[in-house]
């Protein structure tokens, strides 16, 4: 594995997803690993390199550690960068990241009650891997807090002391994450009520309906697109698979990870629909393939397309020819395309890939298209999910005064 030739841009992907398999939540993943593991690919083609060498990390660990000692960048930040260095060298050297080595303990120990508790509440269900995460760390916080006052079992807790904690919480805690923190502590009391172990009836508590403001959400303009696809180069197999993934995520709304994982199967090209399992959600999605996207996927298929037994549709440009393992090499992708266009990207800017859906969603609500259909098409079971897709600007919002008054929806595009 040490003597193998590993393009950078590769070695990110894999890191990034191996670190998404590892339980890390997303506004650490974006928020703070994606941009120092890019700075060491930066570094790379800066110097016109490609392939990964050990001693090109080393020269940029030195140079660094020279900006640090010269006080040009913070500890903090030099830290950031020394820790993602390391992880190229690792998965260099192993092919993949060590558990010890990169996923940190939680702040939150638990005695041996409360961890079975735990353990119990995250087998009861199938959670995806990200969702498990959030519930683990939030009942993690409940308990330790509980512990921290002395209570090491729940049948000698009140509802008093479940108060107590959201009172707490809501000191440190912005009205959002206090929402979600409250949602998965509520899951666990009503996973305690029905398996009937002993514990304070704080159900109630924990739907308390926490008011949050409506984020103005960042999306991809139609002159960003046009930007964007202005730089892929559909005479290379790689620019046909580029282009057909991006005019798939603008016309359709499909997550990156969906997009990764679409089957040959899942395209009827005689109906022009696309048949989409979400792995999100779980639901089945049923697009229309519009003539633009549709043409940009045939020409890769059938003039880009690696040849291979593999079902996905969207393939790995080098071999071996196998599928894109999840939607951060898309994430990636997209970003390498933003930066060519010329689109000054910045953390949580709403800019990446994801943006694509927000785009759909902004372009359908403006020409008057009904809220429910727009749900529909992101494949939301409900609306109020739906809204922070719609949240754009005041502007786009006051042209277009629709009513959110909930209304049943069907998972099946009509």
């Amino acid at each position: 594995m040490t003597k193998q030739t590993l393009p950078v841009t590769e070695m990110f992907s894999s890191i990034m997803e191996l670190l998404e398999q590892a339980g890390y939540a997303k506004h650490a993943l974006w928020g703070n690993m994606y941009g120092s593991l890019r700075s060491v690919v930066s570094f790379y083609h800066e110097k016109g390199l490609n392939d990964y060498d050990p001693s090109v990390t080393h020269e940029f660990l030195r140079t660094v550690e020279k900006r640090y000692r010269e006080g040009d960048i913070g500890r903090e930040y030099y830290n950031a960068q020394k820790r993602a260095a390391r992880k190229f060298e690792m998965f260099h050297s192993t092919g993949t990241l060590s558990w010890e080595c990169t996923k940190r303990k939680s702040k939150y120990q638990l005695n041996g009650e409360y961890s079975r508790l735990l353990e119990a509440f995250l087998s009861s269900r199938d959670f995806h891997d990200n969702t498990k995460w959030d519930f683990a760390w939030a009942v993690r916080r409940y308990l330790s807090f509980l512990q921290e006052k002395g209570i090491h079992s729940l049948d000698r807790a009140s509802i008093n002391d479940s108060r107590e904690f959201v009172i707490s919480a809501s000191t440190s805690m912005s009205a959002g994450s206090l929402h979600n923190l409250l949602c998965y502590v509520r899951q666990f009391h009503i996973f305690l009520k029905d398996s009937g172990e002993k514990a304070p009836d704080s159900v109630s508590l924990f739907s308390y309906h926490v008011p949050r403001k409506m984020p103005v959400r960042g999306y991809v303009s139609d002159e960003e697109l046009a930007a964007i696809i202005g730089q892929i180069d559909t005479s290379t197999s790689m620019g046909k698979r580029d282009r057909g993934i991006i005019m798939l995520g603008a016309t359709t709304g499909l997550r990156a990870v969906d997009i990764a994982r679409l089957k040959l199967t899942d395209i009827d090209w005689t109906r022009g629909e696309i048949h989409v399992s979400q792995s999100k959600t779980g639901g089945m999605l049923y697009l229309p393939l519009l003539q633009e996207a549709g043409e940009a996927i045939k020409d890769y298929i059938l003039n880009g397309r690696p040849d291979s037994g593999v079902s996905e549709v969207f393939l790995r440009e080098k071999a071996p020819f196998v599928s894109l393992s999840s939607g951060v090499a898309i994430g990636y992708m997209f970003d390498c395309y933003c930066r060519k266009a010329g689109i000054d990207r910045k953390p949580f800017d709403g800019k990446g890939f994801h943006g694509l859906r927000r785009r759909l969603a902004k372009n359908m609500l403006v020409s008057g298209t009904p809220v429910t259909t727009i749900a529909q098409v992101l494949g939301h079971q409900n609306l109020e999910t739906a809204k922070q897709y719609l949240s754009l600007n005041s502007q786009n919002l006051k042209a277009c005064a629709l009513d959110f008054s909930c209304v049943p929806l069907e998972r099946r595009f009509p």
